[in-house]
């Protein structure tokens, strides 16, 4: 069974507790415990996103991305997130990007 870690945890705050999702798995748990009454067109595209991840038809990072989409409109992400590769990105000196 893959695990498909993300390479920097995603902080969600329900009820005044800060849970880290570390994996693909981890994110769907947590989508799946999420109030029906509150699921739209985010939360299903996040839901597919994980289950593609999990079929291989996606990558983790786009996974987490859709993740961090979810949360964010839903109100839960802990703090401003940013993929870890588009971190490095930021890191890059100017003369290092593309055209």
């Amino acid at each position: 069974m893959m695990v498909l870690t993300f390479l920097a945890p995603v902080q969600v705050k329900t009820n005044d507790v800060i849970h880290d999702i570390n994996s693909v798995r981890e994110a769907l748990v947590f989508l799946n415990q999420w109030p029906k009454a509150r699921r739209g067109p985010v939360y299903s595209c996040a839901v597919r996103s994980c289950n593609a991840a999990i079929a291989g038809q996606m990558t983790t990072d786009q996974a987490r991305q859709a993740f961090v989409g979810f949360a964010r409109i839903a109100g839960v992400l802990a703090k401003s997130d940013l993929s870890p590769l588009a971190e490095a990105d930021q890191k890059l000196p100017l003369s290092g990007r593309g055209p």
